[in-house]
């Protein structure tokens, strides 16, 4: 009986909430009255005077839950209204940003970032209440801006500096209402019924010893505004069912299985049919896991199949079409180099000739299917453009924000979560030579082996989601357990060997390594189709510099890859042992 009541009263703050929000004109009228007297009034003394002034609001009225066996876990719904504040003091050539304070960043400081990045204030808004809000983070972002801005002088006294490139590029102001979409509101008691239904299928596996099944529905309202006179209002939604299972074989090595899909509103998600073939084949999968054979260390040709073709892409490739730059700090301590490695390869190749890639948030169907990481304009009030970033095998751009680069000087559109950020991600390829029907790849593939006087070779259907690694593998396998992470690793969890007679044999707890952003350049061939893949990907640029998003829902189109050579290697380090007594639900 307490289910029903709590779903009562969820429904019941959720219609109170819509009730009491304040209008667009009234939230957009406290924050201009706020950002004028902030322009007028903040100063102090002799120090550098802002410039550059930005809010941004944003609203989660969002709902998960998670079941294990059949049961439910837990229910969050709720609404979140959060703000961040940036000052920038000095002026666009030089200001307090694109610096690291090491202090700052790992000590904290009597600015408590949290004061004006992703602060929390009441979501029942008034005028009164939000513009009390806005002066407490703007105070606060000021001071910290101008003991950042005297650190960064200082320390380029005893420099030479050799890049010059402004700290921020200017825009006139633009008035935007993104394209607005119907209010979703989530229906808990249907994802309930969908989650109990889903993780009850793990009861007829007694070998899997930890399973969930999780659902979420995260509507964003986001308003911005900025001293330059831009502004806008843009509502966002995503839905995920995320699952993830894991148990031991049985020398101990941990094992898991997961599986995720996205989309923008609740009915972009699959089936319930559809979604429990889907839990019933990975069941399954990770049950005859157990008993599968693992390999000694190989190094030859590997073909990545669907959401395998995306996951290395998008942990290895896209996030390196990021421009970043590189912060200057105290000391010559480095922030953070991943992802960094095409920042100067602009008219460098960095693939085969024969492959190209665009970003087109644009996009919001792919042949029907659902590109969960469209969008129109991006969190600085900047409409999205598409970008053609790799043309046959060249790199001619980077998805970029405001925050200039040596080699890219203006925004296109793609500040998403703190940062700029993947979006759309599309691969293709021109030459028809190169594009092979499934068969067809794979005798290529067994070709390569028998050149190579190689036993087998390696087919690869599914990887470890970096998502879903931290937030659900971890959550049943625990952090001192060898799950495959680090510098040039990826997690296969589903692969096989591929004899030279086609016949293909499951294995288990094997990772692959060695893989670089050059790896990529030795790609053979490519699939005749495509496959759309939604996922929640890394925020490129840390979110404890931006202080955003730590993941934004991004989208990777790609075919089914062939790399002439890659490493796959088994899991090492020491194993758990596997639990003494049997899964008591095996007995029932």
């Amino acid at each position: 009986m307490k289910t029903p009541l709590l779903l009562t009263l969820l429904v019941a703050c959720t219609s109170l909430t819509s009730a009491q929000r304040m209008d667009e004109s009234a939230i957009f009228s406290a924050m201009d009255t706020e950002l004028q007297r902030s322009v007028r009034e903040l100063n102090l003394g002799d120090l550098a005077r802002p410039y550059h002034i930005e809010y941004l609001l944003q609203i989660r009225r969002s709902a998960s839950v998670h079941a294990v066996l059949g049961t439910v876990e837990d229910i969050d719904s709720g609404v979140v209204a959060s703000l961040t504040v940036r000052v920038r003091v000095g002026g666009a050539k030089f200001d307090n940003t694109n610096f690291f304070d090491v202090s700052l960043g790992f000590f904290g400081s009597s600015d408590d970032e949290e004061g004006f990045k992703n602060r929390r204030i009441p979501f029942e808004l008034s005028e009164e209440t939000l513009r009390r809000e806005l002066w407490l983070a703007t105070d606060a972002c000021f001071k910290q801006a101008i003991e950042i801005y005297a650190k960064k002088e200082a320390t380029l006294k005893n420099r030479t500096r050799t890049d010059t490139t402004w700290d921020f590029s200017l825009m006139p102001g633009e008035s935007i209402v993104a394209a607005d979409m119907n209010r979703v509101v989530a229906d808990v008691p249907s994802m309930i019924g969908l989650t109990q239904r889903l993780s009850a299928i793990f009861r007829s596996y007694p070998s899997i010893q930890n399973s969930r099944v999780g659902m979420e529905v995260v509507p964003k309202e986001t308003f911005y505004m900025n001293t330059e006179g831009r502004r806008l209002h843009k509502y966002e939604c995503f839905t995920g069912v995320e699952i993830v299972a894991t148990t031991q074989a049985s020398d101990g090595m941990p094992l898991a299985q997961t599986y995720a899909t996205y989309g923008i509103v609740p009915s972009d998600i699959p089936s319930v049919d559809s979604l429990e073939r889907v839990v019933r084949l990975a069941a399954a999968r990770l049950d005859k896991q157990t008993s599968a054979p693992t390999i000694e260390a190989y190094s030859g040709p590997v073909i990545f199949e669907g959401q395998a073709a995306a996951g290395v892409i998008g942990q290895f490739f896209a996030p390196n079409l990021v421009a970043q730059r590189q912060p200057l700090s105290e000391g010559g301590f480095s922030t953070n180099d991943r992802n960094q490695a095409f920042q100067n390869k602009i008219g460098a190749r960095v693939l085969p000739e024969f492959l190209s890639v665009q970003a087109v948030p644009s996009r919001a169907r792919d042949n029907g299917r659902i590109v969960a990481g469209h969008f129109d304009v991006d969190d600085e009030g900047i409409r999205a453009q598409d970008v053609t970033l790799v043309d046959k095998g060249y790199l001619r751009a980077l998805l970029s924000s405001r925050v200039p680069t040596k080699r890219v000087k203006s925004s296109n559109g793609h500040q998403r979560g703190g940062g700029a950020m993947l979006s759309v991600i599309d691969i293709t390829c021109s030459d028809a030579k190169r594009k092979l029907s499934p068969s067809d790849l794979k005798k290529k593939l067994l070709k390569l082996v028998k050149d190579r006087e190689l036993p087998y070779g390696i087919i690869v259907r599914s990887t470890m989601d970096q998502n879903l690694l931290f937030t659900g593998v971890y959550r049943q396998l625990g952090s001192d357990l060898p799950i495959s992470q680090g510098e040039g690793k990826i997690g296969l969890l589903e692969a096989y060997r591929v004899y030279p007679d086609g016949r293909e044999e499951l294995i288990r707890g094997v990772e692959g390594a060695g893989i670089s952003p050059a790896t990529f350049k030795d790609i053979l061939a490519v699939s005749k189709t495509n496959s759309v893949h939604n996922y929640l990907a890394p925020s490129v640029v840390p979110s404890f510099i931006t202080g955003g998003s730590a993941y934004v829902i991004a989208t990777i189109i790609a075919p089914d890859i062939l790399f002439e050579d890659l490493e796959v290697r088994p899991l090492d380090g020491d194993m758990p042992k596997p639990p003494v007594m049997t899964n008591p639900i095996a007995g029932e």
